[in-house]
């Protein structure tokens, strides 16, 4: 049951450190890679410019249309609000899953959850979503797109890993 609790203590802090550093990198990445134009407009490109682009978005959309709902007819706020259960369902799930199995093999802990992150933006972000056709494919995103949307899961990995190991040693 602790595993449970310190994972979805860390998904919440994850999940907080996640968001601050996208923003942060995308303002970065933006500068340091400018994008093309155009390129901000593709599915999944801009966080900041186009929620309504980003593939929670898109993916509660879908959800609303399988219900036999117009999903044309939402508000923004109702998408925005889709997409949130999206995102906190991966973003409590992955470190009540990782807490788990970081117990059991800690060797699952390598990398301090910079793998853990890794994986996770590999598992969906480069592969899953662009497959389903939720996100553009990947190259044809910004260079840019690497750096926030890369770098942003690396920092929830590792924010959910240094949570879990806090409560660990507390817990001792």
């Amino acid at each position: 049951m602790i595993d449970v609790a310190t994972g979805l203590l860390a998904g919440w802090v994850g999940l907080q450190a996640k968001a601050k550093a996208e923003s942060a990198l995308q303002t970065w990445g933006e500068r340091v890679l400018p994008p093309e134009p155009g390129q901000k407009e593709l599915l999944g490109a801009d966080p900041a410019g186009h929620g309504e682009r980003m593939p929670p978005s898109i993916l509660w959309k879908r959800v609303v249309e399988l219900t036999g709902r117009n999903p044309e007819a939402m508000t923004p706020e109702q998408v925005e609000a889709g997409a949130v259960w999206f995102h906190r369902a991966l973003g409590y799930g992955y470190p009540v899953v990782y807490s788990l199995v970081s117990r059991r093999i800690p060797a699952a802990r390598l990398f301090s959850g910079a793998l853990g992150g890794t994986a996770l933006f590999t598992a969906f972000h480069a592969t899953t979503l662009p497959a389903m056709g939720v996100q553009a494919p990947v190259r044809d995103l910004p260079q840019a797109w690497w750096v926030w949307e890369g770098g942003s899961h690396i920092v929830f990995g590792v924010a959910v890993d240094a949570v879990i190991g806090a409560v660990r040693t507390i817990t001792r």
